[in-house]
């Protein structure tokens, strides 16, 4: 199409006659009819040249043959020249079409389309005697490519060893066509003629088979990186579809594929096989409907699942038939067309029941008549819709024909594939033949310049909204921008021809991009009042992107797409948290009342940790309690359901087998069981019970899997290892590891050649899509270590403003007495554990120093979710040879070297025995003396030193954490000494010297009452 397209748009060569034919199509686009009137055409290129102007535009910024028309001087003559050439070109190319719409659309070629539509897309407008027959052109060519669509959609179908037979061909149609008529409209005509279609198929394979072939010897010999972007996914989709079907070919596509994966080029099908908590794979799945029908849309060719036909449509489509002519109305068709047509499409359900209905009915015309009054009134209701949305032409003009620039494109997907399947049924019952070509035009019209609009869109965002003069300069001046961009990146050709259109006229694509905006935003509107509440997955991949595109531009969408986006984010993160919650193999899901006991428990926890992951989960806990419950109970019925129809296994069951079993059913017995109370227990208990071999051997496997990493990237290399390995286990009598060297059914050689290739294979599955995750990992691993880094300094700072000590247990590092390490591992080796231990004193404990204890307890908590998180990704990172992800390794492993804990002062455990009895009492005594009335009196001063810590205890302290303080007081009193008392029953001690003086030991031991144990266990 690219190359087709470029033909379409790039410069053209003068003509034989000396007539630019660049120049001719280019104004007889702008000017339309006027073109042929030489005073219109003056006036109309000076508004244009004036429009240009006022945008501040020259004329050959737009286009380089636009710079003379705007030169008043020559104006005149050109428009007289111009008069001329467009009257001959139109002519010319009226007799090619007349010839062209003669042939049936299925024998017009891509070419004939290609060409001769572009002719009508440039001279329509200036020609209305073209209108005709470009509007009957473009109908069958998009007949044609709905066709197509339809065929590649069969050939899925019928794929296989016996592609190209016939018989195989009916026989799968007759199964299939059931389900394939509700896929489309042209789906369900050719499984009514399910003969011709497998004739017209057979001859189809041999088509597809070439091309498969050509397309396998393009990749083979292309070398630049972009063009396999380009080629490898079409090859990865046909290898998957036509390799068998197609086969004795020796171009194989394992090697082809091989050179794509080299570039990180993959692939992945819209479906992984069969899980057993998921609904069945589905027709349209089995064949990528959804990817064929997007590939169709990338060209311009929409097409949607229509409703299913009811009697009324089918009994309409039948008498269609041209052989009915003898046959005048439709009550007389009915009855002429179910008696032939009931004997040979039994096989269609509505047919079934219309003709089972049909012959038992006695009165055969009473149910014909009622068939055709229902097609009456349908065609009334047609009728009055094709008007409303104005598909019905002036009849004086073309026929009532529309002419292509004129047609309404204010249709959604929906609108096209329901207006679209009312003229397959009811066309010719409704008359309405002139209003189907209308429609039909304008869904192709629609797809085509969504293509165009959307390219230009998107460069322009948030310049797509506005009415003044000023927006609309500046506008233009952002869409020549565009389009020369586009242009030069297309390798200097526009993509297509409706986005040349609207390059060459800015002022009108400032129109038609602006309100096809509008448009969207309306459809989208729709779609978010009746979804945004409660979305699936498919609304929120489908209208966020939307939302996404149309948000700078809307303001009315703002607040709905929000919403959408915080229901899609809780649909999200409750899959996530079920996945986790299932993973913990308890019956947490199986209803709501389970559920919400503990997602409050966790919801608490995670609050303290300050882990944000499932906040919003949190404050919604009922909802995603609903939500997570609704999805496990219908994950339930499918599992109960699937399990039912399973065979089940026993002892006898070979290692190959459980292999293909044990992997797909057993986890989901462990997860869904407590949580599934219809579940038949027993099949699941064989599983337990059968499967350990199964695991014993996939465990050894995983082993020489992380023994061999490093040399698992090809086969043979795995094959030199494994020689080696299997002589040293030999020497050293390891009859553990000694079975994957030998085999008592197979020649050694052979085993071990099986045995690589699937280990190989096994890592190559590990590998698949690794890289992705790894990078995501490093991001995610960076954002939480800067957030650790934070609440480390704020834990340093409350820790040096309220001065609190915290220790840690001395590290054994794991040694033996004499310092070696033990030469068997740990199972727990390299996992740090941390132990939060709060001291059990009776102390008034400051807000301040909560804090600080809460935020030490976060930064070890952080500290060990990053080390185990770093554990995790060190053994992904063991095979990134094989993996191709040494890069995001390096990174990976940058970020864990930083990553340090909370540094506080190392602690010893002793145990101390301390008996401390001291007391010290100093006297001195004064003269006597006479005072007053002559008695002696005596004056005594004492200075008493009391100890404030008198105590005999045996106890286990730490270095850091014990503090003396001594007090010494000095009093003197002139009346006798009184006895001095300690207080014993607070551990800091009050010293009471005759209630004169109360000292409190927690105001200068503050510091050292609260206290962390942390112990590290390496």
């Amino acid at each position: 199409m690219a190359r087709a397209v470029a033909r379409a748009v790039k410069r053209q060569v003068t003509g034989a006659s000396g007539v630019d034919e660049e120049e001719v199509r280019l104004l007889a686009l702008i000017l339309k009819e006027d073109s042929k009137d030489d005073k219109k055409c003056e006036e109309k290129l000076e508004k244009h040249c004036k429009e240009l102007s006022e945008a501040n535009l020259t004329p050959e910024q737009v286009h380089e043959k636009l710079k003379d028309f705007c030169d008043s001087k020559k104006r005149d003559k050109k428009c007289k020249e111009l008069k001329k050439n467009v009257e001959k070109k139109c002519g010319d190319f009226k007799t090619e079409l007349e010839e062209l719409v003669k042939k049936e659309a299925s024998n017009l070629k891509n070419d004939e389309c290609t060409k001769n539509e572009q002719q009508c897309l440039f001279l329509e407008e200036a020609c209305s005697d073209l209108t005709k027959n470009c509007n009957d052109l473009r109908n069958k060519c998009y007949q044609n490519k709905r066709d197509k669509v339809a065929k590649e959609v069969l050939l899925r179908i019928i794929k296989g060893k016996n592609f190209k037979d016939k018989n195989s061909c009916e026989n799968k149609l007759e199964v299939y066509c059931q389900e394939l008529s509700q896929m489309s409209d042209e789906l369900m005509k050719l499984c009514f003629d399910q003969k011709n279609t497998c004739d017209n198929l057979v001859k189809e394979t041999q088509q597809k088979c070439e091309s498969f072939k050509n397309l396998k010897t393009e990749i083979k010999t292309i070398k630049e990186d972009e063009q396999l972007k380009k080629k490898c996914p079409l090859l990865y989709e046909e290898c998957i579809f036509y390799d068998e079907s197609c086969g004795n070919d020796s171009l194989k596509c394992s090697e082809l594929e091989k050179k794509c994966q080299e570039k990180n080029i993959t692939y992945t099908l819209s479906y992984s096989g069969f899980d057993p908590i998921e609904p069945e794979i589905t027709l349209a799945e089995e064949v990528d409907l959804e990817g064929i029908y997007r590939k169709a849309a990338e060209e311009g060719t929409l097409v949607g699942k229509p409703l299913p036909a009811d009697a009324t449509a089918l009994v309409a489509f039948l008498i269609q038939d041209p052989s009915l002519t003898t046959q005048r109305t439709n009550k007389e068709k009915c009855k002429k067309i179910l008696e032939d047509k009931c004997k040979n499409l039994k096989e269609h359900d509505i047919i079934k029941g219309l003709c089972e209905d049909y012959n038992a009915n006695k009165d055969k015309d009473k149910k014909c008549e009622e068939l055709s009054t229902d097609i009456e009134e349908t065609c009334k209701f047609f009728i009055s819709k094709t008007l409303m949305i104005h598909f019905f032409g002036d009849g004086n003009k073309n026929d009532g024909i529309i002419k292509w620039g004129n047609l309404s494109t204010f249709l959604s997907n929906k609108d096209c594939t329901k207006l679209e399947s009312y003229c397959l049924y009811f066309e010719k019952s409704c008359r309405s033949e002139t209003a189907c070509k209308n429609i039909r035009a304008a869904c192709y019209k629609r797809g085509l310049d969504t293509l165009a609009n959307e390219v230009l869109q998107k460069e322009m965002r948030g310049m797509l909204h506005g009415s003044n003069k000023t927006w609309l300069s500046g506008f233009q001046k952002k869409l020549i921008e565009v389009c020369k961009k586009v242009k030069k990146e297309n390798k200097g050709v526009f993509p297509s021809n409706e986005l040349f259109v609207l390059c060459v006229q800015p002022s009108k694509a400032a129109r038609l991009l602006s309100h096809d905006l509008r448009m969207k935003t309306i459809f989208l509107q729709d779609d978010l009042n009746r979804k945004r509440d409660f979305p699936v997955k498919e609304d929120c991949e489908e209208l966020l992107k939307k939302c996404e595109a149309l948000r700078k531009d809307s303001k009315k969408i703002e607040w709905p797409c929000h919403t959408l986006s915080q229901n899609c984010d809780q649909l999200r993160n409750a899959k996530e948290l079920k996945e986790l919650l299932l993973n913990e193999h308890k019956d947490i899901l199986k209803n709501q009342e389970n559920c919400g006991m503990y997602l409050k428990e966790k919801c608490n926890e995670w609050s303290r940790r300050r882990n944000e992951r499932f906040s919003l989960l949190c404050a919604l806990q009922n909802r995603t309690c609903r939500i997570m419950v609704e999805d496990v109970k219908n994950q339930c019925k499918i599992f109960e359901k699937n399990i039912k129809k399973y065979q089940g296994i026993d002892s006898k069951t070979k290692i190959e087998e459980l292999g293909t079993y044990c992997p797909i059913w057993h986890p989901h017995c462990h997860r869904f069981g407590p949580n599934c109370p219809d579940l038949e227990k027993n099949k699941c208990e064989d599983f337990e019970k059968y499967c350990k071999p199964y695991y014993k051997q996939r465990d050894l496997e995983n082993a020489l899997i992380f023994e061999f990493r490093g040399h698992l990237d090809k086969k043979k290399n795995c094959k030199t290892n494994l020689d080696k390995y299997c002589t040293l286990w030999d020497q050293t009598g390891n009859k553990t590891l000694k079975g994957f060297c030998n085999s008592s059914t197979d020649n050694n050689e052979t085993f071990r050649d099986k045995l690589c290739e699937k280990l190989v294979q096994r890592v190559k599955e590990k590998c698949q899509g690794l890289s992705k995750e790894l990078e995501k990992a490093k991001n995610d691993l960076e954002e939480k270590h800067k957030d650790y880094e934070k609440v480390k300094k704020d834990t340093k700072n409350a820790m040096e403003e309220t001065n609190l000590v915290f220790s840690t247990t001395k590290s054994t590092d794991n040694k033996t007495e004499k310092g070696v390490k033990p030469s068997t591992p740990s199972v727990v080796q390299d996992i740090v554990h941390f132990k939060l231990v709060k001291r059990n004193e009776k102390v008034q404990v400051t807000e301040k120093e909560a804090k600080a204890f809460d935020l030490v307890a976060l930064a070890f908590s952080l500290y060990v979710e990053l080390k185990e998180t770093c554990h995790h990704l060190k053994d992904d990172c063991e095979f990134r040879k094989e993996c191709k992800c040494k890069d995001q390794c390096k990174e990976i492993e940058k970020i864990c070297l930083k990553i340090e804990p909370l540094k506080v002062k190392p602690h010893e455990i002793k145990t101390v025995t301390e008996t401390n009895i001291t007391t010290v009492t100093e006297t001195v005594k004064e003269a006597e003396k006479t005072v007053g009335d002559g008695e002696k009196c005596k004056s005594l001063s004492t200075t008493d030193t009391w100890v404030t810590k008198t105590s005999t205890h045996t106890s286990t302290s730490t270095t850091t954490s014990t503090v003396t303080s001594r007090i010494t007081l000095t009093s003197t009193r002139r009346c006798k000494p009184t006895k001095c008392t300690t207080g014993e029953e607070d551990e800091a001690g009050e010293v009471k010297p005759s209630e004169g003086l109360r000292m409190s030991g927690w105001s200068v031991m503050r510091g050292v009452l609260l206290a962390m144990m942390i112990s590290f266990m390496i």
